[in-house]
């Protein structure tokens, strides 16, 4: 979109020499471009396309066309009421409803966010019950087992129980001694009581 020139811009000498440049370049560049000393204008970016290319171009729009005609014929009323309740409100703006009757139809659009919320939840023969009643009836999917296997916990043995302690004291012991003689004088360890 093209700026408008306020009248006090139009006193400026530098737009009138720009308007100048602009009327001897509508008049010379026909004429240079004719005997060949000015560049044609640059076709870089735009693409070589064929008839061919746009036949088949039109060609996958019709199909991809006819399948969305083909799964909005299979979906049921209920699917579409579970799709509709599950869209958010851009999406449901756009959305067909053609599959609903005009009652039907009606019935969805006076739902609140809160009941769509349910309705959304809720399986699709849920939302079928709903639609036939029109009423929120929603039903809900029964939560599927875990598939792992739950982790069994051992209780330790006494001899485990007494390794450990081994294990323990050991670490400790050898964090006092550098070598056989020589104490740590930094160890991580320090006894609380002396004997």
């Amino acid at each position: 979109m093209k700026k408008k020139r306020s009248f006090w811009n139009w006193l400026n000498p530098l737009t009138w020499i720009e308007g100048l440049f602009q009327i001897l370049a509508a008049v010379f560049a026909p004429i240079l471009r004719f005997l060949g000393m000015l560049n044609p204008p640059s076709a870089e970016g735009c693409e070589n396309i064929q008839r061919a290319d746009v036949e088949d171009a039109k060609k996958l729009a019709e199909e991809q066309e006819a399948a969305v005609d083909a799964i909005t014929r299979e979906t049921s009323p209920a699917e579409v009421v579970r799709a509709y309740a599950r869209a958010d409100a851009a999406d449901r703006a756009v959305m067909d409803l053609s599959v609903l009757g005009m009652d039907e139809q009606d019935w969805l659009l006076r739902l609140s966010d809160e009941d769509l919320d349910l309705l959304g939840m809720s399986t699709t023969t849920g939302c079928a019950r709903s639609l036939k009643q029109r009423q929120v009836l929603p039903s809900y999917a029964k939560p599927q087992p875990e598939l792992e296997a739950a982790e069994i916990l051992m209780t330790p043995t006494d001899e485990e129980v007494g390794q450990a302690k081994m294990d323990f004291i050991a670490t400790r012991f050898r964090e006092l001694y550098l070598a056989p003689g020589v104490a740590n004088p930094n160890p991580r360890y320090v006894p609380t009581t002396v004997h």
